[in-house]
């Protein structure tokens, strides 16, 4: 579900959430739905047949018999034409297969409710009537430049060409009766990651037994998968953060939201051409001026602006960022600036400072987090991009040794961490020569002491 129009969800928390979630700052506003679709003719008027007499022609004159169209005068100018509405196809289905009538023309896509909206464009909750199942609809506005409705084309065509189970799918694209672009893609059920971190921070007992840290780094290494995919095919997202990922009732996950996303080889020829930065927009918010993304959550290299040289590891360190988050329940910047602030601020804190490690952020709701984490995250949020992970594949590997008990030993404490773990697989694959190695441990750990007690007496 963020992007080309900067969408924003209206409604935040579970069972509310769309395919389009919502900055921090900014709420969706709520917006009538246009009513009075209808088909216009063509301009022109009915063609005039000349008939000349038959009787009089031969065989070759009737096959050169034209069609003279009348053209409109000045006084009648030709009314614009419009595409026609969309219309279901399929024949209508009442009750059951048996009761099945004549299809009954009606428009294909059913206008709901409002998801979100953005500068460029929004998206609508739909009932797609023929397949019958909701969907989001996301349009552009009709008066948009040229240069944002080649980026609604890239953004479609992108999205079509990564097809992954943690990447949401496109089902349909059109024109609609206005004039406007759109394109229909899976509706998630469910709510963002920004809404799960903001019960977590509230201490919502439910979501904390949850959420444990195992957990999340499940959910992270799903989001992770999706981005690799990506990347592998050539695709830098450019705006990963909490507001773009949904997380569904059945543990589903979607990173949502490749409206400034972009092939990492291409030159960009639909980039911004402008170097105006609007400084009132907030930092929680997707900007496409100069800075393309989400200036909180940006890469140091993606804040200077430095667009057309941006690798898969500027989305490695916006990943951490928000894995920071999730573990930590709080920006990874906060002791420095408030993801809010204004946008210099933020910038300034994103190029200079560095956040406190993982592993020393205190909640009342939750315990420390796991050291190996905390080490992970530092490496992956280095300022400069030769000192972070060289891709995610990287991080996914270590990620699951984590899992595995395979821990990285970064310090004594990892070390001794990868020790236990190491033992309790023993354990599992040898229980004689396990038990054997436990007493004798026991046995010298029991002479150990005697010999220092008597040391000391």
């Amino acid at each position: 579900m963020s992007d080309e129009g900067s969408e924003s969800s209206s409604e935040r928390g579970r069972g509310a959430a769309a395919a389009v979630p919502a900055p921090r700052a900014a709420k969706a506003k709520s917006k009538s739905k246009s009513s009075g679709r209808s088909r216009k003719k063509a301009g022109a008027a009915e063609p005039i047949r000349h008939r000349p007499n038959t009787d009089t022609l031969n065989p070759r004159a009737r096959m050169a018999e034209t069609v003279v169209a009348a053209a409109p005068t000045e006084s009648a100018p030709a009314r614009e034409t419009r595409p026609a509405v969309r219309t279901t196809i399929l024949p209508k289905q009442q009750g059951s297969i048996a009761g099945a009538g004549a299809s009954t023309e009606q428009p294909r896509y059913d206008e709901i409710r409002l998801l979100g909206e953005g500068a460029s464009g929004d998206v609508v909750l739909t009932r797609d009537c023929d397949i019958d199942r909701m969907v989001a609809l996301k349009r552009l506005r009709a008066a948009n430049s040229k240069e944002l409705t080649a980026r609604f084309a890239r953004e479609i065509q992108i999205i079509g060409r990564l097809e992954h189970p943690h990447i949401t799918p496109v089902h349909d694209v059109g024109v609609d009766a206005a004039g406007r672009y759109f394109f229909v893609m899976k509706y998630v059920d469910g709510e963002t990651l920004e809404s799960v971190i903001d019960k977590l921070m509230d201490g919502d007992p439910a979501y904390h037994a949850r959420y444990t840290f195992e957990y999340r780094t499940q959910i992270f290494l799903k989001i992770l998968d999706a981005i690799d995919f990506a990347h592998a095919r050539g695709v830098i997202h450019r705006d990963i953060k909490p507001a773009n990922v949904m997380i569904g009732p059945f543990g589903e996950v979607v990173v949502m939201d490749w409206g400034v996303a972009r092939q990492v080889a291409d030159a960009d020829p639909d980039e911004p051409s402008t170097t105006r930065v609007d400084a009132a927009q907030p930092s929680t918010v997707t900007r496409e001026d100069a800075l393309v993304g989400t200036p909180a959550y940006m890469s140091p290299e993606q804040a200077r602006g430095e667009n057309a040289t941006l690798d898969v590891r500027s989305d490695v360190y916006s990943l951490c960022a928000m894995f920071y988050e999730l573990l930590t329940l709080r920006y990874y910047l906060a002791d420095k600036v408030d993801p809010d602030a204004s946008l210099v601020a933020v910038v300034m804190a994103v190029l200079l400072h560095e956040p406190v490690t993982a592993d020393q952020v205190s909640n009342p709701y939750q315990g420390t987090v796991p050291r190996e984490l905390s080490f992970f995250l530092m490496r992956g949020l280095q300022k400069s991009r030769d000192d972070r992970f060289a891709n995610v594949r990287e991080m996914i590997a270590e990620l699951k040794n984590n899992l595995d008990g395979k821990i990285c030993v970064y310090c004594t404490s990892t070390a001794l961490k990868r020790g236990v773990m190491e033992y309790a697989h023993l354990l599992d694959r040898h229980r004689k020569i396990g038990v054997v190695v436990a007493v004798s441990v026991a046995v010298f750990a029991l002479l150990g002491i005697v010999l220092g007690i008597r040391l000391l007496v």
